[in-house]
């Protein structure tokens, strides 16, 4: 069964949100490169991780922001991306939720290594809630927002040729 091509309005509705989504990414990236010292740090609040895996993680989860973000905001590998993208959503939001049942004070350390304010775990794990929705929706519809991808596969759409 053939889908029909998605509406003008469809197309630039994803292609706001991939580019927002990647935006985001690249955004809660650069600090964390930028100082992964301060980034294990946050980590180890979680006491979520075992002690080996907080440095590792600490150095591979900025750089998959940042090539989910790129990818995303370049239209490449656009569903590799946002599902790459979507999963670190899972985990975030299961982590908060995983501390805030468990009634930790602790910081997220998503956009910057500031002391968040004291109970803001509910909000920063609405605001993640809402990122997910944004992210499944752009998973799901494919690359079909003007990306790069559809170019390759020699569409336009993204559908098929």
């Amino acid at each position: 069964m053939r889908r029909r091509p998605p509406s003008l309005l469809g197309r630039a509705t994803v292609f706001a949100l991939r580019a927002f989504l990647g935006c985001l990414f690249i955004y809660a990236s650069v600090h964390k490169l930028a100082d992964p010292v301060s980034f294990s740090r946050i980590i180890y609040g979680y006491k979520i991780l075992p002690p080996w895996a907080i440095n590792v993680f600490a150095i591979v989860l900025p750089g998959v922001e940042l090539v989910g973000g790129v990818l995303l905001l370049a239209g490449l590998l656009t569903r590799g991306a946002a599902l790459t993208l979507t999963a670190t959503l899972v985990v975030f939001i299961l982590a908060l939720g995983f501390n805030l049942a468990r009634g930790l004070d602790f910081d997220c350390g998503c956009f910057s290594f500031a002391r968040s304010k004291p109970g803001a775990a509910l909000d920063l794990l609405i605001r993640d809630v809402i990122f997910l929705a944004i992210s499944l929706r752009v998973l799901l519809a494919g690359s079909h927002a003007w990306a790069l991808d559809c170019l390759r596969r020699g569409t336009g759409r993204g559908g098929a040729p």
